[in-house]
């Protein structure tokens, strides 16, 4: 399918099959456009539709999205409704699919060049549906202005959950929009803990223009860095074996009931676990870990990558720290990461 400038969405109707459910237990088809917004500062927004959250920014004469989603209908036109002003421009903090899928909807997307390669690989979830991989793109990295009129955004280029990944200070409303490389409820350090520790200190050196993080999953206040960053020193410092070795992965946003009207039922933050449980029970240790501990998580997918099976977890005050025992020391691998 080619791009084109104000094109339609792309149906969704595929989806029939799977209803997703939101925070508040309504449960509607997958294949039916759902927006629900959350007002996180002036002219900021929170919205979610399906998988991770869209982030909707207005300045003086436009706005813009902060990643697109991967849910049926248009949330450009959905922005421009919300804010009242134009919306002709997408940032991608990152390349997964979760964050691009909706990019075609706007006249130009800005990303990372290492997030070009990758971002149109939908998961299993949309198999057999096609989405246009020719719309523009103009690509920005560490020490740009985005220039959004009355709202310029400061990029900076901090990689652990991806290649390519963009992380975003608006420092009108104290917010630094952070991607997937930080969560409020674990930190992963897909990398080792000492790349991971200097992707924090970065961080840390920021906070005094931000109180919150706006993640993929949520927003969380910014002590979250604070505290992440005090476990990665205390790892660094000689304590990686007192890491718990085998430990349950972190349970996924799930929904009430699994099924309605013989049709599947997905929590609507997380729709994309059904696909990624399908690849788990491919593998030997996906099938393992399923036996051990139940139904697939994103988290089970740490263990199935390059970096093998030895996770460890440490928990200090309630934060969770999960990293690989031999990958305490060095750089973040960029051939295994793409």
């Amino acid at each position: 399918m080619k791009w084109k400038k104000n094109m339609e969405p792309v149906s969704f109707d595929s989806l029939d099959w799977l209803y997703l459910e939101d925070y508040e237990g309504n449960i509607q088809l997958a294949s039916e456009p759902y927006y629900k917004p959350v007002k996180l500062a002036d002219g900021v927004w929170q919205v979610l539709t399906d998988g991770d959250y869209t982030y909707v920014l207005e300045g003086d004469d436009e706005a813009v999205c902060i990643d697109t989603g991967n849910g049926a209908g248009n949330i450009r036109k959905f922005a421009e409704e919300l804010t009242g002003k134009p919306v002709y421009r997408a940032i991608n903090t990152h390349c997964h699919f979760d964050h691009t899928c909706n990019n075609y909807l706007f006249d130009v997307v800005y990303m990372h060049p290492n997030s070009y390669p990758g971002r149109c690989r939908p998961n299993e979830l949309f198999k057999g549906m096609e989405f246009p991989d020719d719309y523009p793109v103009v690509f920005i990295n560490e020490g740009d202005v985005f220039n959004l009129e009355g709202r310029p955004l400061e990029v900076f280029n901090e990689e652990n959950h991806a290649i390519g990944s963009l992380q975003f200070l608006d420092k009108k409303s104290r917010i630094l929009f952070i991607g997937d490389e930080v969560h409020g409820n674990f930190l992963d350090c897909y990398a080792p803990v000492e790349h991971v520790y200097r992707v924090l200190s970065k961080f840390e050196s920021l906070r005094p223009y931000y109180d919150r993080i706006a993640a993929g999953c949520g927003v969380w206040d910014a002590v979250y860095i604070d505290k992440y960053l005090e476990i990665l020193k205390y790892i660094l410092d000689g304590h990686a074996d007192e890491g718990e070795e085998d430990f349950p992965p972190f349970a996924d946003v799930t929904s009430s009931i699994s099924e309605l009207n013989g049709k599947v039922v997905n929590h609507r933050r997380c729709p994309h676990v059904w696909s990624i449980g399908r690849g788990f029970s491919r593998s030997p240790i996906g099938r393992e870990l399923i036996e051990r501990w139940g139904a697939p998580a994103i988290g089970m997918g740490r263990r199935l990558g390059p970096n093998g099976p030895w996770d460890r977890r440490i928990v200090k005050d309630g934060y969770i720290v999960n990293y690989y025992r031999n990958k305490i020391w060095g750089k973040l691998d960029t051939e295994i990461r793409r």
